[in-house]
């Protein structure tokens, strides 16, 4: 089952890659991935969240697992950050590329594996785990200079107003206070989320890139194994502690497990940060994880 449910995700990502080195497409990859982030991605999650039944005792054990990781994996990193880089903004970069998640490929497999229950379990995830990581990557981009004050408040503006934050909280309200959408609204929310999946992963393909590898080979190693291997596994300790639901630690994990986003790229790149390093980050990682995320599934059924 696990086998036919990643085949088509990286066949899909593959044929994003194969695009985006064609005329086919054309200059329109940014405008694409700005449609799915902003509009069909959100409108999925509304949908998903709406007919949640969402307890506060979820959310609490949600941030205290999601919470401690990333306090001990940001403690270890920036304890070794010497042998890491002595340069702070590929610091920055290795830090991101270490919690951050690309969404489009951990709901893609969430929907094909655990279907719409999945995805509700996974909209409230992405609630706590979202803000959590951008704030957290905002911060560490702020050290790249001194007076980044200005840019690190902007950026924290863009943590509140993010789309995806935004459609959980929607939904969240809609599902907690019973109100039922009306029937043309429903309707095109659920329209609209229907490519969402498909043309994020294109989008996720054709993101794919590498730059000037040799240079950089400690530091990818590195956000490469906090990112597949130290942080799920620290999800994995604090879920055994915490007695997490079997469901919802599958889809943490999963979470967890994913390679960093095209916008980390886009943050570094804005903040100071290195960002030949980041796309290099984001492409390793993102091809790695389909080795590492059956792994980590298969972990999750031996433990839950």
């Amino acid at each position: 089952m696990l086998f036919e449910a990643l085949l088509p995700i990286v066949v899909i990502i593959a044929l994003g890659f194969a695009l985006a080195r064609t005329s086919i497409a054309g200059g329109s990859w940014e405008l694409l991935e700005r449609l799915t982030y902003y509009l069909f991605f959100p409108a999925l999650l509304i949908s998903s969240l709406a007919d949640a039944s969402v307890s506060f005792d979820l959310v609490v054990q949600l941030s205290l697992v999601l919470g401690a990781a990333l306090l001990v994996l940001t403690v270890l990193l920036f304890s070794i950050r010497q042998v890491i880089t002595r340069d702070r903004a590929a610091m920055s970069s290795v830090y991101q590329g270490s919690i951050r998640f690309n969404t489009y490929i951990g709901l893609a497999i969430i929907e094909a594996l655990f279907g719409d229950s999945g995805l509700r379990l996974a909209a409230v995830c992405l609630l706590i785990y979202i803000p959590m990581v951008n704030v957290l990557s905002v911060l560490a981009l702020s050290l790249v200079r001194t007076e980044s004050g200005s840019r690190m408040s902007g950026a924290l503006i863009s943590v509140v107003s993010n789309p995806l934050v935004l459609a959980c909280a929607t939904g969240l309200v809609l599902s907690e206070t019973r109100l039922q959408l009306p029937g043309l609204a429903e309707t095109l929310l659920q329209i609209l989320s229907q490519p969402a999946l498909p043309l994020g992963l294109l989008a996720v393909g054709a993101g794919i890139r590498f730059v000037a590898l040799g240079s950089q080979s400690r530091q990818l190693i590195f956000a490469l194994a906090a990112k597949l291997l130290i942080l799920p596994a620290l999800i994995l300790a604090a879920a055994m502690l915490l007695r997490f639901d079997a469901q919802l630690f599958h889809i943490l994990l999963l979470l967890t497990a994913l390679p960093a986003p095209p916008s980390a790229y886009i943050l570094a790149r804005q903040l100071g940060g290195d960002a030949s390093l980041m796309a290099n980050i984001i492409s390793i990682q993102s091809l790695a994880a389909l080795l590492f995320i059956p792994f980590w599934i298969g972990i999750a059924e031996r433990f839950f």
